[in-house]
């Protein structure tokens, strides 16, 4: 059993950003890679729709997209699962035979978690679509040119920069078709990590009994057009510090200004759900953690916001805010070690963002902005300023160990090869520190399954 003791980020927003911008006047993603085009000569062959070869194209497109990821995030390059490609290979072949640019496909395969699904895997993915000409008449055209033509869309959309350049996704499938009349080239490309592959027993679930809530109690996994006013805004983190529960369960959020936290729950959604998840849960031996559900444990029902800011019973005079907004389910045994989500929901029903404790104490890397940076709270920004020190094998301890605290910080980031990486370098250092650290850390970085192992093989 572990043992615990109770104790979509600025730089990607600007790249975004920036993105958009670049789009009117030349687009600087692309730049990276025309700029270095003797890079990609063994790329740059004829092209012929009627006879190609769609392993060339496959990887000249990822020899692409993990050149820059590598040079903006210092990611590791993207492994390949053939059963991924299946997956993508479903949306493709759809495009052609229509001959149409789309993510969707038709029932009952619909949509991109139906088809991860049919193949085995969790609903926890993402896929990008893209078209190209097939041919420019009488000019020259490569498999280089191809792959630039596909990414020129791509990279002028800020959801699907987002996606394919986030340091979250580690695993991919790709697939490309051609349609009947030869005229456009048709690709999908699925992206997933740890999560996408982790399959929850509940036969063992239903031997352990450990309450855990059945079906998705009405939750819908993160959607971009409806999430991205506050899936990047560092701000809302603070909804977390203020969180607090007491011995008999009762469930509290408190802050000295109440005038500040009305203001940040009105842009956190319309209500909050707390996920209480036992850190039983993500055992060494049995684990039950169910990656088809868009939370760990059990929920609570929505909490809308305007109920939460109206629970408060301090007095006006006072500026200050407190209020009960629920308390640990009955079935848990307040004696069990818990930690408490919270999940921001929009729509009622799409969840936005997940909070979870937070994993940074007292981190000074000797790096002047990295640290100025985390004073701001701005610790993605700051991580990427150090990830780079990862690929040196005499990196200094103290930012070694900084960099595991700040890649523990949030989803995308705990998922990601930078989280990964210094936790296996962390743990040559110093093991008894790392497990010491991971012990503090919140439940949900065991998502990651490779520190996870470690953690398990290390420390348990």
């Amino acid at each position: 059993m572990i043992k615990f003791r109770f104790s979509h980020s600025l730089l990607l927003t600007l790249l975004l950003c920036n993105s958009l911008c670049f789009s009117q006047s030349g687009n600087l993603y692309l730049d990276r890679i025309t700029e270095n085009r003797d890079k990609y000569a063994i790329f740059q062959k004829n092209f012929n729709p009627l006879k190609y070869d769609p392993a060339i194209l496959k990887s000249c497109f990822i020899a692409m997209i993990d050149d820059m990821r590598q040079q903006l995030f210092y990611c590791t390059p993207f492994v390949n699962l053939p059963m991924l490609d299946s997956a993508a290979k479903m949306q493709a072949d759809y495009q052609t035979e229509k001959e149409k640019l789309t993510d969707i496909n038709e029932v009952p395969f619909q949509y991109t978690a139906q088809r991860l699904k049919q193949y085995g895997f969790t609903v926890q993915g993402t896929e990008v679509v893209a078209k190209a000409k097939a041919h420019q008449g009488d000019n020259d055209y490569s498999y280089y040119d191809v792959c630039i033509e596909l990414l020129k869309p791509l990279l002028k959309s800020s959801s699907s920069v987002s996606a394919m350049l986030s340091p979250q996704y580690t695993i991919y499938g790709f697939a490309c078709g051609i349609d009947k009349n030869y005229r456009f080239v048709y690709i999908s490309f699925v992206m997933g990590n740890d999560l996408t592959h982790q399959v929850f027993n509940s036969v063992i679930s239903k031997q352990k009994d450990l309450p855990i809530t059945k079906g998705n109690a009405g939750l819908s996994f993160y959607d971009d057009a409806i999430c991205k006013k506050c899936a990047d805004d560092n701000t809302l983190e603070q909804i977390y510090d203020m969180l607090y529960w007491d011995e008999n369960g009762d469930v509290f959020l408190q802050f000295n200004d109440a005038k500040y936290v009305k203001k940040l729950l009105t842009k956190a959604g319309n209500a909050i759900v707390l996920d209480f998840i036992q850190k039983e849960q993500y055992n060494c031996r049995v684990p039950q953690v169910d990656h088809n559900k868009p939370f760990r444990g059990m929920v609570s029902k929505p909490i809308a916001i305007e109920k939460i800011l109206a629970s408060n019973d301090s007095t006006p005079k006072s500026n200050l805010f407190h209020a009960k907004i629920g308390a640990i389910p009955q079935q848990i045994e307040l004696t069990k070690a818990i930690d408490i989500n919270i999940l921001l929901l929009s729509d009622k029903k799409v969840v936005c963002r997940t909070l979870i404790k937070k994993n940074i104490q007292d981190i000074k890397t000797s790096d002047l902005k990295a640290d100025s940076l985390i004073q701001g709270q701005n610790y993605e920004a700051a991580l990427y300023r150090l990830s780079h020190s990862l690929s040196d094998s005499t990196i200094n301890e103290t930012k070694l160990f900084s960099i595991v605290q700040l890649a523990a910080h949030k989803e995308k980031t705990y998922l990601s090869p930078i989280f990964t990486q210094a936790v296996q370098m962390a743990v040559q250092r110093d093991p008894r520190r790392l497990c010491t650290l991971l012990d503090t850390f919140s439940i949900s970085v065991f998502d990651n399954i490779e520190v996870k192992k470690i953690y398990c093989n290390t420390c348990n």
